[in-house]
């Protein structure tokens, strides 16, 4: 991947793409980019979370792979079962949405998801293989998730990621909320253009 210019006076790399009030964890986010290594995102509802991975992708011209974890089924990763005319043996018809081809995956909601299913992204995230199987063209692993709390916030159907799992991550980045963001911060995004993908150029490869 090309190197990555020095942020712009006014505003870093990500609020180029549209995404403010994330300066704070910009060098990390940066650095699972220039790394490689599995990012995941972790803060409330409407934060962002998913915006900002869905858009790097888009800056980079990765071609990307979104999950919802909380609706997957393994066949959505992988393709349809096929077996041979013998019976023997099995292989895999892909589709649009597999895995195979993916240059970076985003598995969001990853702790609603079934204990079964996570344990079927032990291999994506720390290994980049699905059935044993390696995906070469595999760059960036990344996933979000809402917090466990005790709160009155509690997200219906949330539990505990598994720690196994959660130690496949190099970086764990707790995103900021609408009350860490400065004012100027909470305009922008209040602003009607706010979502626009302005300048996506200084992050293509």
């Amino acid at each position: 991947m090309a190197a990555l210019p020095s942020p712009p006076e006014a505003g870093g790399i990500l609020a180029r793409l549209g995404i403010h009030g994330y300066g704070r964890i910009e060098p990390a986010v940066l650095a699972a980019l220039v790394s490689g290594d599995p990012l995941l995102l972790i803060g409330a509802s409407g934060t962002g979370k998913t915006l900002l991975l869905n858009r790097l992708a888009e800056a980079l011209g990765l071609t990307h792979r979104h999950y919802n974890a909380s609706l997957i089924a393994f066949d959505d990763l992988v393709g349809f079962p096929l077996p041979d005319a013998t019976g023997e043996t099995i292989r895999y018809v892909p589709t649009p949405a597999t895995a195979w081809e993916a240059e970076s995956i985003l598995i969001d909601e990853i702790n609603r998801c079934r204990p079964e299913h996570q344990n079927r992204f032990f291999s994506l995230i720390h290994e980049r293989r699905l059935q044993g199987i390696a995906l070469p063209k595999l760059r960036f692993r990344w996933a979000a998730m809402n917090p466990v709390t005790d709160s009155d916030e509690h997200y219906l159907g949330v539990e505990p990621l598994d720690p196994a799992l959660a130690d496949r991550f190099a970086f764990l980045i707790q995103v900021p909320d609408w009350a860490d963001w400065n004012e100027a911060d909470q305009n922008r995004i209040l602003a009607p253009n706010g979502a626009e993908l302005t300048d996506a150029k200084p992050l293509r490869a």
